[in-house]
């Protein structure tokens, strides 16, 4: 009995729920969260929950060269937030200048990832597929790219990167030390060949001291805080 309301208490046993919204409906405030390192910035859909939480810096790394184009277009849009907003075209990695490419899919970009689609990708999202082109990209490290943009230090570091997660936060130690809350995209399945799941992505975490909120989704964003 003390177990289960030791767990209950810390949302272990509660359905799953979307990073952002946690951010929204609470989280954001509690936990004094003001600046924020972003990889996987697509369009900056986020970009309205970060100034309604007052969010004074966010850097938004993109790795596609076209994507972040129109993420540039994007963020010169006025608005009536304060919230100071950087973008920056790199692939954010474990190492730097590591050759890969970076597969296109049919959803504008939403989806594209180092890694293949699966089978089950494929029956789960039919209408969304590869492109056939594959983008040329050189890695670096989200610290090295942080620090390069003034950001030495980051409350919260998001990650949605389409199985290559745990890349990321293995090269973001340095941010890591000083975050105080962590959002990344996790999959209990396989939807890309050889990208991250999210019992591997839980595990290194609490090995640097964050815990999970809520139990994690099929696919998602998940908050994890710093214990």
């Amino acid at each position: 009995m003390l177990l289960t309301k030791f767990f209950a208490r810390r949302g272990y046993l509660r359905k799953p729920r979307d990073g952002f919204t946690l951010l929204k409906e609470g989280w954001g405030a509690k936990l004094g969260l003001t600046n924020a390192v972003h990889v996987g910035a697509h369009l900056a859909e986020e970009r309205a929950v970060y100034e309604a939480l007052g969010f004074s810096d966010v850097l938004w790394i993109e790795a596609s060269t076209t994507i972040y184009q129109n993420l540039v277009r994007d963020l010169a849009k006025p608005t009536a937030a304060k919230t100071r907003h950087v973008a920056v075209n790199a692939f954010a990695s474990d190492a730097p200048g590591k050759e890969l490419k970076l597969l296109h899919f049919s959803n504008e970009g939403s989806s594209n990832s180092i890694y293949a689609a699966t089978p089950l990708f494929r029956e789960t999202w039919p209408t969304i597929g590869e492109t056939g082109v594959a983008e040329a990209v050189t890695t670096d490290t989200a610290d090295r790219i942080a620090a390069a943009h003034g950001f030495t230090s980051a409350d919260l570091l998001a990650v949605d990167v389409q199985g290559a997660e745990l890349l990321v936060l293995r090269g973001a130690e340095g941010l890591l030390k000083t975050a105080k809350a962590v959002i990344v995209e996790v999959s209990m399945h396989s939807y890309y060949d050889g990208g991250a799941l999210q019992p591997d992505v839980r595990e290194f975490l609490r090995s640097r001291g964050f815990m999970e909120i809520r139990r994690p989704p099929k696919h998602g964003d998940q908050l994890y805080i710093r214990a």
